[in-house]
């Protein structure tokens, strides 16, 4: 199944990272795409960048 997640918080990375190892096609969106891939600290609650957490 094709899912799009829309956020690249806490909630939406938990949520496309579960999916995706069940097996679908997860896209994950955001207002802004630069920015984001952009941000090099980790997130409030001590989580990788996003980034680094896609890269995986």
């Amino acid at each position: 199944m094709k899912i799009a997640v829309l956020g690249t918080g806490m909630v939406g990375r938990t949520l496309a990272a579960r999916l995706a190892e069940l097996g679908h096609a997860v896209t994950v969106g955001t207002r802004d795409p630069q920015a984001t891939l952009a941000r090099t600290a980790p997130d409030p609650m001590g989580g990788d960048a996003y980034a680094t957490w896609a890269a995986r």
